[in-house]
């Protein structure tokens, strides 16, 4: 057992990961100045489908939001997309979400509305700060570790 455990050691990783914060702020998020509401067929769950429907749009720097507004059971679910309308087309961004999961997904546009600026800049700082979480594993080793010595 003492091997093992020396040995879980060992091969242990010690280098630290970037803080979350330290590395959201170097990574610049798009000004939002349209928000589109559509509603999107094909989602089987929040976490999975929504998460990758927020991925691929973040990932085009030109979305700063996506609130997913998922209930269990309902044929579509609605999502909140805020984003900077010179930078992206509702087109492109209804576009995109289809060409997700080979076409798993169908969007249709509820509705659209323009955001004032200055509003926009105060509210996605604190919205985006609150919005993030942070999920770590637990270290197998400390758990071992003090399995053993006690």
């Amino acid at each position: 057992m003492f091997s093992l455990v020396l040995s879980l050691f060992a091969c242990a990783d010690s280098t630290k990961t970037p803080n979350k914060s330290t590395s959201s702020q170097n990574h610049k998020t798009a000004v939002s100045n349209e928000t589109m509401v559509v509603e999107v067929e094909g989602m089987v769950c929040a976490m999975g489908c929504g998460g990758s429907i927020r991925k691929e749009l973040k990932n085009t720097g030109a979305v700063s939001r996506v609130e997913v507004d998922f209930v269990e059971g309902n044929k579509t679910q609605t999502l909140k997309i805020s984003f900077d309308n010179k930078l992206i087309s509702q087109s492109s961004i209804v576009s995109k979400i289809q060409k997700l999961n080979k076409g798993q997904f169908s969007v249709n546009v509820i509705g659209s509305s323009y955001i004032d600026s200055k509003e926009t800049k105060s509210e996605e700082t604190s919205k985006v700060n609150v919005s993030e979480s942070n999920f770590e594993l637990p270290n197998l080793l400390e758990i071992l570790s003090s399995l053993v010595i006690q």
